[in-house]
């Protein structure tokens, strides 16, 4: 059903419009430069169709049109009232900047905002004080990544003020030079126990990054310090695509609890990187399985684990297949005693179950097994891992169980494993598919 508002109703929106747009003041990016800004105001509500995602908005949300296709965008909160079901959607063409500040929605309503055709942007989108936002470039279903960052110098998006509740949802990103998506200011935020002190619920589902800079977020905690800051909660890294980069650890997250990485596709990365990266490094407690890495340097996920509060939480790490790297083995767990703070955190347990991992450490420089494993504080459950092609250059630490354990660890359960010929492991090096019944990933 349309939904319809009255004339006074438009009249009122359009003079507090006017009067908010006089009172406008330029953003100002981290080098204190003014960003160039053509601001521009919704057009009429309109309704739109009936979403393709069932997840979507109701089909009475309304709907407010900025752009023109082309220059600056800026869209602020405070310069229009939003209605409680709402989609901002942007005109198709090709803007230097897209400025989204004071957007606030609601964790059970959040604020769309969606392409209208293809949407390209030059130089990046800054946001500041955005809660309960999707950004999401999925509104029309020829159009796989209605949003596009494309040849940025500098960085792609960068958050600044609040973000709780963020969703960034089919964009893609090619040729970025500097951090793909970045925080300021939140990095620095101290956590003081409650929510408003922390960033919650934040994803990144269903994007493209090609030869593209690092996602850069959180913060740090430390007993040395009395440091606690940065801190997010409820991460998800989702059916992203990662490509074509040398840019070292493509997703860091230094103070999180609770994320959840899965269902990505790596492939060709860090070509001539030959730091010890981890192509997903985090810090604190989560998951990592139905990953798919291959043609990479660096371990696909270094965990440096502890949880929050005073109860261990457990780590997984579970069907993720990971194929030729350079250097490393496929997983490692640590601790640091720097992160273990009394009341605050303490140790967690870890699972490393069903994974495949073939050909690691081509280069024979160190060992490429399927766990660098180090002291974690906690236990270690092991169990159903797949390996073929790996590599020890110490006798005390062989390959028949995978592990590269430089630690005194318990490990709890240990069984399952195995190790054999390429020609036995998989069907091929292509789906790396589990040849073994139970044992390794079957992820596809």
């Amino acid at each position: 059903m349309e939904k319809r508002i009255s004339m006074h109703l438009i009249l009122c929106l359009l003079m507090s419009f006017s009067i908010a747009c006089k009172k406008s003041e330029p953003l100002i990016n981290e080098d204190n430069k003014e960003i160039p800004a053509q601001p521009e105001q919704p057009t009429t509500p309109t309704t739109p169709t009936t979403p393709v995602n069932p997840t979507e908005p109701d089909a009475d949300a309304t709907v407010y049109e900025f752009g023109r296709g082309s220059g600056s965008l800026d869209i602020d909160g405070n310069t229009f009232t939003l209605a409680s079901k709402a989609i901002i959607k942007i005109k198709s063409g090709t803007y230097t900047t897209i400025n989204i500040v004071n957007i606030k929605g609601t964790e059970s309503n959040p604020v769309y905002v969606k392409n209208d055709g293809q949407v390209t942007i030059t130089q990046g989108m800054v946001t500041d004080n955005i809660t309960n936002v999707v950004i999401a470039g999925d509104n029309n279903p020829n159009i796989t990544y209605g949003f596009k960052f494309e040849n940025i110098s500098y960085r792609a998006i960068q958050f600044n003020g609040k973000m709780n509740g963020v969703t960034l949802k089919n964009l893609s990103f090619k040729n970025v030079n500097d951090y793909v998506i970045s925080s300021k200011g939140n990095s620095e935020t101290p956590y003081t126990g409650s929510a408003d002190s922390r960033v919650e619920r934040f994803k990144i589902l269903n994007c493209s990054f090609d030869d593209a800079g690092q996602i850069s977020l959180g913060g740090n905690l430390s007993k040395e310090s009395g440091q606690d800051s940065g801190f997010f909660k409820d991460v998800e890294i989702a059916y992203n695509e990662f490509k074509n980069t040398n840019v070292g650890s493509l997703c860091s997250f230094t103070n999180v609890q609770d994320y959840h990485i899965h269902h990505n596709t790596v492939n060709n990365v860090n070509p001539s990187n030959n730091s010890h990266n981890g192509i997903f490094s985090m810090q604190g407690n989560g998951t990592f399985h139905d990953n798919k890495l291959t043609n990479y340097q660096g371990n696909a996920i270094r965990m440096w684990l502890y949880s929050r509060g005073t109860t261990k939480a457990t780590v997984e790490i579970y069907n993720n297949v990971c194929y030729n790297t350079r250097k490393y083995g496929a997983f490692e767990l640590q601790m640091f005693d720097r992160n273990i703070v009394p009341g605050k955190s303490t140790y967690a347990d870890a699972k490393v179950y069903n994974n495949t991992a073939g050909q690691m450490n081509t280069n024979k420089d160190w060992h490429g097994q399927m766990l660098d494993l180090y002291n974690t504080g906690g236990t270690l459950e092991y169990y159903n891992n797949l390996g073929f092609d790996l590599y020890s250059s110490d006798s005390n630490r062989p390959v028949s169980n995978m592990i590269n354990n430089m630690s005194d660890t318990k490990i709890i359960v240990e069984s399952n494993n195995k190790y054999v010929s390429r020609d036995n492991a998989v069907n091929n090096i292509t789906d790396l598919s589990s040849k073994i019944n139970g044992i390794g990933a079957s992820i596809k």
